[in-house]
């Protein structure tokens, strides 16, 4: 574990400048530390001074749990440091934690000078799981009696109150880690990337089974600089061969020394077990590179090692791996028609629970058996002792046969109709029978739920009809309608090949069912176009004004009252008709315009996605329907992600449903329909007619507990398209043609 610490603030970060502020430790685990003091950036090891790590259960007790001390000076290949070691293993902790599955402290580091005086860094929450079973805990004897009673209570122990009253919910678990290597060697190699098996020793810290790698932290040096774009890949070993799951947002001119930070958004799911590789790759080519890969000693371990190619299964190297820090979280529930479902980690941890039960009640039955040999060798009559002996052990015996076995799959079935499954589905994993009163079969039961929560949908979409008796344009464009209320075109026509611009505003009308507050969560709209247009957009409460007539980096509608303070916020954006031949698709730029009360100032974040897509399917002809829904509602005090936008394609591609940006939303107060401009800008240079095309669509509303089942559906399912996010002070771009 590496700590650096800025002597100027008494921050603690990770290496890469992540902020230490919260560590995860198992007890039992004995963790290399090295703590980096940073003067002004640089690393340095003041004279006399020596960093010390306490942790403790609170701020005011002085009585330490953990401690790290005795941290000796170093002056290795990474610099200037302090190295030692944290033993997670005190009597003190045994005794703060007692039978607790886990306990948080508060730790922190202290910098002790030679005169005695002190000065502590910024506080840490230390966390620490318990992996060893306390010696004083004997699982109870009439655990052999009735061992089905305590698979029960480690059931019950895992489920929350609704689950065991309605049997239909779960709660989501959701947290970070920070994983970090051991101590880097005097020497570096020569690497193109690195394969090991995922929840290998060479990470330490809590390292939960199903996870989402967030980022990845590495050391390099070289001779010469590199001065192009680099990305981290990660290849996951499957069916034999090796598949990309994973490619990071790419890290630019690096020089020697430097700590590269590889950020993947939203995050490559891993499992504990998989065998995977990371790869440093250069330029939109993808080219692999060889980087000075700083590296860890650690033991042989067959299939752990560096790689050059990844096409070929990874050849053992030596024993070094990376130094690097690793930052993953915990998989995140999901809710579906106003449920919460389950994480298939969750239910895997209940099947490992019935199994861990199984492990105990053996452990019991050993323990009777010894418990009745020390009992045979006290007693005053020998025959008596030795009988009561042999009917122990036969009951011992009689209780292990009794209790179910796990299979090498991980299956586990129990009499009275529990079963538990390695592979958790719908009817392999914990079955739940939901309360339907009379016996009635569970296939029809189950035909009517589904029946209902499709019905429950729909009870919350509210139609948005097109008005197509008003369709203003500015510029070189005309309307049609298909069908009144629903299909309108906005046609745009060159003049011998000249470049024209048209700026077509869109009304939607229908339902809105508001006093002061609304329940508006969301749009979804039919929308194409046949070359570069820029799509508009006003959300919420507070006048809007529309402008046409100016270039597609103006801003067509801006907030109204010469900037009044309002709840609500416009959106637009920017597409392009012109491929990236070397990426394989094309760039979106959304903006978002909102107001944020606690700076007293409108605010605008430009985030720009790439969408892949082959010459057969150009953009945005492809483009079949426009997308918007928030989780909640939002508030404008500060800015806090409430909402999503997506766009749905067609054109026959692979993945069609793609997220283009992360917005704050609107708060329901007064938003009335929430939605009902479009303002679609059209710039055609060709000498054909370029079109926008658009119809009714649809309005949702909240379940209770203001909570939207479409948002999380399509979160689930949506790719992450969002490749940089930017913001800035609003100023309003007004350049007419």
């Amino acid at each position: 574990m590496q700590l650096l610490i800025d002597l100027a603030t008494m921050a603690v970060m990770f290496p890469g400048g992540i902020p230490a502020t919260d560590l995860s430790l198992v007890r039992g685990d004995k963790i290399p530390l090295r703590v980096t003091l940073l003067d002004e950036g640089a690393p340095v090891t003041p004279s006399g001074v020596r960093p010390a790590l306490a942790v403790k259960t609170a701020l005011g007790d002085e009585t330490l749990v953990l401690a790290a001390t005795n941290l000796e000076p170093v002056d290795d290949a990474l610099g200037p440091a302090y190295v030692g070691s944290l033993s997670v293993n005190t009597t003190q902790l045994i005794e703060a934690m007692g039978s607790a599955a886990s306990i948080d402290l508060i730790g922190e580091v202290v910098l002790i000078a030679g005169d005695g005086s002190q000065r502590t860094s910024s506080l840490i929450r230390v966390t620490v799981r318990q992996d060893i079973m306390p010696a004083d805990v004997i699982p109870p004897e009439d655990v052999l009696a009735d061992w089905s009673a305590l698979v029960a209570d480690a059931l019950a122990a895992q489920l929350p109150d609704a689950l065991k009253e309605a049997g239909v919910e779960l709660e989501a678990a959701t947290g970070q880690s920070t994983l970090s290597s051991g101590d880097a060697a005097d020497t570096w190699t020569i690497v193109g990337g690195y394969a090991f098996t995922w929840g290998d020793e060479i990470l330490a810290g809590h390292l939960p089974d199903s996870c989402r790698l967030k980022s990845i932290s590495t050391v390099y040096f070289f001779t010469d600089p590199a001065l192009n774009q680099y990305c981290l890949r990660v290849w996951r070993l499957t069916d034999g061969a090796y598949s990309l799951i994973g490619t990071s947002a790419y890290v630019s001119n690096l020089s020697s020394g430097q700590t590269a930070t590889w950020v993947f958004t939203p995050g490559v799911t891993l499992q504990r077990g998989d065998k995977i590789i990371i790869q440093v790759c250069e330029g939109t080519e993808m080219t692999p590179y060889a980087l000075g890969m700083h590296a860890v000693l650690t033991p042989s371990v067959p299939g752990r090692g560096l790689i050059t190619e990844v096409s070929n299964p990874p050849a053992v190297n030596g024993t070094m791996a990376p130094l690097m820090t690793v930052v993953v979280d915990y998989d995140d529930g999901i809710t579906l028609g106003g449920v919460e479902l389950a994480t298939a980690r969750q239910l895997d941890s209940l099947g490992r629970d019935v199994r861990q039960s199984s492990a105990t009640a053996e452990t019991a039955a050993r323990t009777a058996g010894q418990s009745a040999t020390t009992a045979s060798t006290s007693a005053d009559n020998a025959a008596t002792s030795a009988t009561a002996a042999a009917n122990s052990a036969t009951a011992a015996a009689n209780a292990l046969a009794a209790i179910p076995q796990v299979d090498a799959s991980g299956n586990m079935t129990i009499p009275g109709g529990l079963t538990a499954a390695g592979a958790v589905n719908a009817n392999g994993g914990i079955n739940i029978p939901l309360a339907v009163g009379a016996p009635t079969d569970t296939s029809a039961v189950n035909f009517f739920y589904a029946m209902g929560l499709a019905g429950a949908v729909q009870a919350l979409i509210q139609p948005l009809y097109l008005k197509t008796s008003s369709m203003p344009v500015v510029g070189a464009g005309t309307t049609s309608v298909q069908y009144a209320g629903l299909y309108a075109t906005s046609s745009t026509s060159a003049a011998s090949g000249s470049p024209a611009h048209s700026t077509t505003t869109f009304t939607f009308e229908g339902p809105q069912g508001q006093h002061n507050y609304s329940s508006f969560a969301g749009f979804s709209i039919p929308l194409s176009g046949s070359t570069a247009s820029k799509f508009t957009f006003g959300l919420g409460r507070g006048s809007k004004t529309v402008r046409g007539g100016l270039t597609m980096d103006s801003f067509s509608m801006i907030p109204g009252n010469n900037l009044a303070v309002n709840y609500g916020e416009i959106i637009d954006i920017t597409t392009t008709a012109v491929r990236d031949a070397v990426r394989g698709g094309y760039v979106l730029r959304v903006r978002e315009i909102y107001y944020v009360s606690s700076g007293d100032s409108w605010q605008v974040k430009t985030t720009e996605s790439f969408i892949p897509a082959t010459q057969n399917h150009p953009f945005p002809a492809c483009l079949n329907r426009l997308i918007f829904m928030q989780e909640g509602l939002a508030s404008m005090s500060s800015y806090e992600g409430k909402a999503s936008l997506y766009i749905e394609l067609g054109g026959g591609q692979t993945n069609t449903l793609f997220k283009i940006a992360a917005l704050r939303g609107v708060s329901g107060f007064e938003d009335g329909m929430g939605f009902s401009t479009l303002v679609a800008d059209v710039e055609n240079p060709n000498s054909w007619t370029s079109s926008v095309r658009t119809g009714a669509g649809s309005r949702y509303l909240y379940a209770n507990g203001l909570r939207n089942p479409m948002y999380a559906a399509l979160e689930a399912m949506a790719v992450n398209a969002i490749e940089s996010e930017e913001t800035a002070d609003f100023e309003d771009i007004n350049e007419t043609l």
